[in-house]
């Protein structure tokens, strides 16, 4: 009974099909049927209205910055203005945008810009000292303390700076990048308690991107980041082959996979894999690919020669400068087969 492994094609993909044969012959070989790789996790998606669009790591969505900048300059013009009420609603528009698009990398610091602006109008108030303090606050906790604001009213109780403590971030897999706040960061960070922003990239692609709540109790957060789908390309994909060895990617979850890529020489190479640990390298080629498609029938029955002493010798040294053993100066222990559909014969050296 045949058995799934899952193909990790390490050369350019348009040469896939000219290796197709050499593939099958092997799997054939090892009882396996050979299957493409599972799809990735889904990167972050960013919804807006129907339409959903796949972000990546630096993604930007530059008509909600602009949004955002211009109800900030709104909010700012109407202060100076003494319209306290349109200022206020400028600042709901631009944070309502702004939960909507967490993807933004400068997310942190625009939220604490109209924690800061609201602080001030709260400040105009009779009675919004206490308020006004503690947006600051929630400000301070996003980019860390600024310095005074000049106002017609100091406020009404000196602002401290914000307890920082350790808090571990939960939920990451090796490799996965953490911006906390709008900075790269470690899956321990220093921060206070309050409003927070965090993205995850993976690979290149962002995975997650939201607003957090820190209490001042917690030492703890888990981040719902998926899991990367074991047998994917990104679980497996990053495996390679190096000095006669193939490596398997690190922390790979897939249970079976082949790890092949074609040789200049002929053939492919071609090694089995169980999660991060991979087999020899084994070195295939059938008959169709070592006659390079030559329809003559005289030269496709040259492997039956194997059976007579000196007719081996020829044919061992035939395949050995095919696979290019004589010229290759990569160590490591390796097997030549070769395959006709009918009689194989391998070779290890």
């Amino acid at each position: 009974m045949s058995q799934t492994a899952v193909l990790v094609w390490l050369s350019a993909t348009s040469l896939l099909p000219t290796f197709r044969a050499d593939l099958d012959a092997f799997a054939h070989s090892r009882l396996l049927r050979l299957e493409a790789p599972r799809e990735n996790t889904a990167p972050y998606y960013l919804v807006a209205g129907a339409v959903s669009v796949r972000t990546n790591a630096s993604a930007y969505a530059p008509d909600a910055v602009a949004q955002i900048e211009s109800s900030l300059e709104e909010a700012r013009n109407a202060a100076a203005s003494l319209e306290q009420g349109r200022a206020l609603a400028a600042l709901e528009r631009a944070e309502h945008v702004l939960r909507e698009h967490p993807e933004l990398p400068q997310s942190a610091w625009l939220m604490a810009e109209i924690f800061e602006q609201s602080a001030e109008l709260e400040n105009t108030a009779p009675d919004g000292g206490e308020a006004a303090n503690a947006l600051r606050e929630r400000a301070a906790a996003l980019e860390g303390p600024r310095a005074a604001p000049f106002a017609d009213r100091a406020p009404e109780h000196a602002l401290v700076d914000p307890v920082v403590r350790p808090v571990r971030i939960d939920g990451l897999e090796p490799g996965d990048t953490l911006e906390w706040d709008g900075t790269p960061t470690e899956p321990v960070v220093a921060t206070a308690a309050g409003d927070h922003h965090a993205r995850v990239a993976r690979g290149g692609k962002l995975m997650w991107a939201g607003w957090l709540k820190l209490n001042a109790n917690e030492h703890s957060l888990r981040l719902p980041v998926p899991e990367t789908v074991a047998c994917s390309t990104d679980d497996i994909g990053r495996g390679y082959f190096s000095a006669g060895r193939a490596v398997a990617a690190e922390h790979a979850r897939c249970d079976s996979y082949v790890l092949a890529r074609a040789r200049s020489g002929g053939g492919v190479e071609v090694a089995l894999c169980e999660r991060e640990r991979c087999g020899q390298v084994v070195v295939w080629e059938s008959s169709r690919n070592t006659e390079r498609g030559a329809a003559a029938p005289a030269k496709s029955g040259w492997p039956y020669a194997i059976a007579a002493s000196v007719g081996a010798i020829v044919v061992t040294s035939i395949v050995l400068w095919r696979t290019g053993v004589f010229d290759r100066a990569e160590p490591g222990s390796r097997e030549v087969w070769v395959f006709n559909g009918q009689k194989q014969m391998a070779l290890g050296f």
